[in-house]
């Protein structure tokens, strides 16, 4: 049996973070009061017109306060940060297979680390108070992850056992964050007719998939804490 800040650390935290998260989101969309960049007059939160951003607006784009919203998702942003900092600082000592492993992974978490800091960057930018720094720490918020999800699906190619259904739900879920990006960033969504909603949509897609790579890890974590415990050192130094 595993020690109890092994399974809080590796288990516990990030599930309970995520899923106050999504519990913190939905809340924020059904208080949401209205108004997306196409229609600013439009009552409630839209799925295909509304950033996941809008929710983290001090007013919403028609103009009222947004009271709640703003609270419960820059909060929620604000908590996941310390969060998956710990996290992604401490998980590569469960994938210490063997030396090719254990550098794979400590660059996936480092760059894991930086997209974690940028949850806490996009929660106190809202978009409508400080538009230049909200939109730089959520561009590196997908970028980051995408990196750190690329990573980690080499990883679970590199470990041998049980562990290439996990490297195949990585890889698509990396492909979806980086159509996101590409669309994003370099512009391609400006190609398609209703490029906004493209956008939107690509946000979306990309954090839902994020969303279901955190209980898929810990999934894994949980089979390799159930060996036996582990030497906690950062990004796995003192193995």
């Amino acid at each position: 049996m595993f020690r109890n800040k092994d399974r809080t650390l590796f288990f516990i935290l990030p599930l309970i973070g995520i899923l106050l998260f999504i519990i913190l989101v939905f809340l924020s969309a059904l208080a949401y009061d209205g108004g997306n960049k196409l229609n600013p007059a439009a009552s409630g939160y839209s799925f295909s017109n509304n950033y996941l951003s809008d929710l983290g607006r001090a007013k919403t784009l028609n103009g009222l306060e947004n009271n709640l919203p703003f609270y419960c998702f820059n909060g929620s942003l604000i908590i996941l940060c310390p969060i998956f900092v710990l996290y992604f600082l401490y998980l590569p000592i469960l994938y210490s297979e063997n030396k090719k492993t254990l550098t794979v992974a400590r660059i996936g978490s480092l760059f894991g680390v930086f997209g974690s800091i940028c949850f806490a960057g996009v929660g106190f930018t809202p978009v409508d108070l400080y538009f230049s720094p909200h939109v730089f720490f959520a561009n590196w918020l997908y970028r980051c992850y995408c990196i750190t999800i690329i990573f980690y699906a080499a990883v679970f190619i590199f470990i041998p056992k049980k562990s290439q259904v996990f490297a195949t739900a990585f890889i698509i879920i990396g492909m979806i964050v980086a159509a996101h990006i590409l669309l994003s960033d370099i512009g391609l969504a400006d190609h398609f007719t209703d490029s906004h909603k493209i956008h939107v949509l690509s946000q979306k897609a990309s954090s839902i998939a994020l969303v279901f790579a955190v209980p898929m890890m810990v999934v894994y974590n949980r089979w390799q804490l159930s060996t036996g415990p582990v030497s906690l050192s950062i990004f796995a130094l003192k193995t």
